[in-house]
């Protein structure tokens, strides 16, 4: 099998993803925060971005189902802005199917407190009833007033033949 990374990049890693199958199924889920450990990378600078890794642990409700287990590495400049790439393992369910995925994701801020970005499916990643479980999605993430985060995301998915 050839490892495809899937996800680092605005818009589909293939012609595939771009066109999904007319089978293709499109839901939301929200996603709450459960835990977020922060780690820097090398020495933070007095006036230049900050530069860390996030460690998280989601559960998402809806479409999807179940616990997500995320490292995300992320660049936060003194205003707020911020961009992040990372991946993340599903152990839960899609649409009722159990199972594990995993997915790569980046995303960008433009302020403190809010995100939003698009994620992908690595394909062959899928275990149990979700095994060729293909698809992207798109998410928008704030932090609420409480200082916990929650998310949304719309999820197109399909399975391979």
């Amino acid at each position: 099998m050839t490892f495809a990374w899937g996800g680092l990049t605005e818009g589909p890693t293939t012609y595939a993803e771009e066109h999904p199958p007319a089978e293709a199924v499109t839901h939301t889920s929200s996603v709450q925060v459960l835990t977020m450990d922060r780690l820097d990378i090398g020495p933070q600078v007095v006036g230049g971005p900050a530069v860390f890794a996030t460690l998280m642990t989601e559960k998402f409700s809806g479409g999807i189902d179940g616990l997500g287990h995320a490292d995300h590495v992320r660049v936060v400049q003194p205003d707020g802005s911020q961009i992040v790439a990372g991946v993340e393992r599903i152990v839960g369910s899609v649409d009722g199917r159990s199972g594990t995925f995993v997915l790569t994701c980046y995303g960008y801020g433009d302020r403190p407190g809010s995100a939003r970005g698009y994620w992908t499916v690595v394909p062959g990643s899928g275990t149990g009833e979700l095994a060729g479980l293909r698809g992207r999605g798109t998410f928008t993430v704030r932090q609420e007033p409480d200082g916990t985060w929650h998310a949304e995301d719309a999820f197109t998915h399909w399975y391979e033949k």
